[in-house]
């Protein structure tokens, strides 16, 4: 599994691979991405707890780069009150990966998800910009009529999100209780992507519109491999840097 770039004295990204993916293969899709940001960030890769079969679009490319990880367990299904306790258990799981690599929450500034990651990162944002904090379990009258307490936050140096072929379905939304996340993040996803209304409906339910830089580029479910993509991108990526490195949020 790849560790921590060599670059430790510049900010640290979190870095959350796709459903049936690996973090190796997560950071082969990003060694681009990854080059152009090199002189500003480090990267971290960790896999997913549960094993899995291939995700969409592993085939052919990386199907002999095996084993697969999901962040969701197939139990989950699309029970509200499964997503918002694994939610629960995902923060703790993730924080024990990154500190196995010698890397504190205090360190990480960004979270970068792809696809089924981007969930999982929005719940870390979540979790960022609100201290105490309740995941909505059931809807009565459209409002959730229950919720779980997660545990107190150790993710508060997150400053920016960057989100790519973003997912979500009702329940993620059920889960965040009607709130959005205001903090900075940029959401990118290919106008062919088949997934594509998954990705708008993270963009437009989960994050409050003002703050969420969005980036289309001509492509599917997929990193872009275009120059011109990946530089405008690259671009967005460098502003939130800077303008959240001074500032410190108050939610």
């Amino acid at each position: 599994m790849p560790h921590a770039t060599t670059t430790s004295n510049l900010p640290t990204i979190l870095c959350l691979h796709g459903m049936g993916t690996s973090a190796a293969i997560f950071s082969a899709q990003t060694r681009n991405l990854r080059f152009a940001l090199k002189s500003h960030f480090r990267f971290i890769f960790i896999n997913a707890p549960f094993p899995s079969l291939p995700g969409p679009g592993v085939e052919p490319t990386y199907v002999d780069s095996g084993p697969f990880y999901s962040w969701f367990s197939e139990a989950m299904g699309s029970n509200p009150l499964s997503t918002a306790q694994e939610f629960c258990s995902l923060s703790t799981y993730i924080k024990d990966a990154i500190t196995k690599q010698d890397i504190q929450t205090s360190e990480i500034v960004s979270v970068m998800g792809f696809s089924q990651g981007t969930i999982v990162a929005s719940m870390l944002l979540f979790q960022a910009q609100y201290q105490n904090i309740q995941l909505g379990l059931a809807r009565r009258n459209s409002q959730p009529s229950s919720s779980l307490q997660l545990p107190p936050s150790e993710w508060s140096a997150l400053r920016f999100g960057i989100l790519l072929s973003g997912s979500c379905n009702d329940h993620i939304v059920t889960a965040f209780m009607g709130k959005k996340l205001q903090l900075p993040s940029v959401h990118l996803y290919g106008l062919q992507d088949p997934y594509m209304g998954n990705a708008k409906m993270l963009y437009e339910q989960i994050y409050h519109a003002p703050a969420a830089d969005l980036v289309e580029f001509d492509g599917g479910h997929n990193i872009p491999g275009n120059k011109k993509d990946l530089d405008r991108l690259t671009a967005r990526i460098l502003r939130l840097n800077r303008r959240t490195k001074s500032k410190v949020a108050k939610w």
